[in-house]
């Protein structure tokens, strides 16, 4: 069970399917406020969608993480150096 992440920002990887979308689903379910990363973008707006229909906030930033400068640009949307992140399992971080 998640605890109540209401007021925290999640960082999910790989959010289009898979692990990736059932953590993103988790995460918003129990209160965050998602981003999603992923290379499909229409998977990412469907996801999205998915998790506003359940009154959840969501945002979706394309990027192909084998990629340096999408990276980068991720990193500059995401981290504006007021906020560190807090340890948590593999496919998101807590802001």
């Amino acid at each position: 069970m998640i605890r109540n992440l209401a007021g925290k920002t999640a960082l999910v990887t790989g959010a289009s399917q898979g692990l990736g979308k059932a953590m993103a689903l988790a995460l918003a379910e129990a209160g965050a406020a998602v981003v999603l990363v992923a290379r499909n973008e229409t998977s990412l707006t469907t996801v999205a969608q998915e998790i506003r229909d359940d009154g959840g906030r969501a945002e979706i930033i394309p990027a192909d993480l084998r990629d340096e400068n999408q990276v980068a640009r991720l990193k500059e949307n995401v981290h504006d150096g007021s906020r560190q992140p807090a340890p948590y399992p593999h496919q998101q971080r807590m802001y």
